[in-house]
């Protein structure tokens, strides 16, 4: 009887202090409460290595950034970090190893070739202190240590002109991020940018009303070449981004271009449609970490890949739009109900975005299981879409390839 090896990857960004995505902490599961079932904790973390082959080239999954992966005990004892180019990777040494002689040596010969190595869930305890000369980074927890705690650690590092970065964990509002940003905290792992900060008078600019209206337009089943004309045409930037997309897909040099409307027919509908993300949601997000706009563009992708099923294909049509629209309020830094009560979205997209109903929402929900540890309730939802979870994997790891190619 053949055992299907059940495997999932959750993946959560870490931030500098100018919002930058440097990195993602990849979380490896075998099921989908979120934990690995298995006697043995150093298995747990030797899925890491076992799963590398099948999540493919981490370039991929991480945009070629850096990519935070956790070593227990036993994986840094068998010198497994070796299996990974110590360009592609952050060690994280986990707070359950027990700190020996054989350990220390295994983490020093790691430094020396020069892997960037880290602590996680630092707890401030003494028995950290020899591992300090090999460590780049302290990750700190602020759900279990203070901010007192992590301004004297901050205090500390500066007073021995030490060269070990501090990385915040568990940021999930804005005013969190303002507080340690306040403390000049090198880096932040969260959600909390996802998080509108609400301003007296905010509203939406006549610029970005008219990238949204593009980007709805674009989405329509029936492109209206005449009407995308007509929005393109408002904007400067829209109407050089279209020219210079036009002459970087000709296979025969420079086509002369004579009005906006050649430029957008001779693209065709899926170049317009990729186009019109691209260009839209970067420009909106400009105020917003570019990591929303990132994840936004994944999201709608592997929305518009799940769609494939016959159960969503007649929503494909609406699927990336759906996705790419989910994080309007965190760009727009609008509530989700200003955001849909602005522009005219169809009623089901409305639905999904709003009131998290609808096959839309499904759709929705299935692509944002792959995004976050959270994974409340996703195992009952997949139950009820009769998706196999290795499509569902292979559909997050396409998009996040496709996200690569044009990131």
């Amino acid at each position: 009887m053949e055992v299907i090896q059940r495997t999932f990857i959750a993946r959560q960004a870490i931030f500098d202090i100018s919002l930058k995505t440097i990195g993602y902490e990849l979380l490896f599961r075998n099921n989908l409460s979120n934990e690995f079932n298995e006697s043995s904790p150093e298995k747990a973390t030797s899925q890491v290595i076992l799963q590398n082959h099948i999540l493919g080239d981490l370039s991929d999954v991480c945009f070629g950034k850096l990519a935070f992966i956790n070593f227990d005990e036993f994986t840094l004892l068998q010198n497994s970090p070796c299996l990974f180019n110590p360009k592609t990777i952050v060690v994280e040494l986990l707070e359950t190893i027990n700190i020996t002689d054989e350990l220390v040596f295994n983490i020093s010969q790691l430094y020396e070739k020069n892997y960037i190595l880290a602590l996680d869930n630092y707890d401030f305890s003494v028995k950290w202190e020899s591992l300090f000369p090999y460590i780049s980074m302290i990750k700190v927890d602020t759900d279990k240590v203070s901010l007192n705690q992590i301004k004297g650690l901050k205090k500390r590092l500066l007073s021995a002109k030490s060269n070990i970065e501090i990385v915040a964990k568990r940021i999930e509002t804005q005013e969190q991020f303002k507080i340690l940003r306040a403390m000049e905290i090198d880096y932040y792992q969260g959600y909390f940018f996802h998080e509108p900060e609400i301003k007296s008078g905010t509203c939406v600019s006549p610029l970005k009303v008219n990238l949204i209206q593009l980007t709805l337009e674009a989405y329509k089943p029936h492109l209206d070449f005449d009407q995308l004309t007509q929005i393109i045409s408002r904007d400067v930037t829209l109407v050089s981004g279209i020219l210079k997309l036009v002459n970087g897909t000709s296979e025969c040099g420079i086509i002369k271009i004579t009005s906006i409307k050649q430029a957008i027919t001779y693209l065709g509908t899926n170049k317009i449609k990729q186009y019109v993300a691209i260009i839209s949601m970067s420009t909106l997000s400009s105020q917003s970490p570019l990591e929303v706009f990132i994840e936004s563009l994944v999201r709608g992708k592997m929305m518009e890949f799940i769609a494939e099923d016959e159960q969503f294909n007649h929503v494909k049509e609406k699927a990336f739009l759906t996705g790419v629209l989910s994080n309007l309020d965190a760009i727009l830094n609008l509530s989700m109900k200003e955001v849909v009560n602005s522009f005219p979205f169809s009623p089901d997209i409305k639905l999904a975005l709003l009131n998290q109903q609808g096959v839309l929402s499904e759709l929705l929900e299935l692509a944002k299981c792959y995004e976050t540890p959270d994974l409340n309730n996703i195992e009952g939802l997949i139950k009820v879409s009769k998706i196999p979870e290795s499509t569902l994997l292979k559909c997050y790891h396409d998009s996040l390839k496709w996200g690569a190619s044009i990131a």
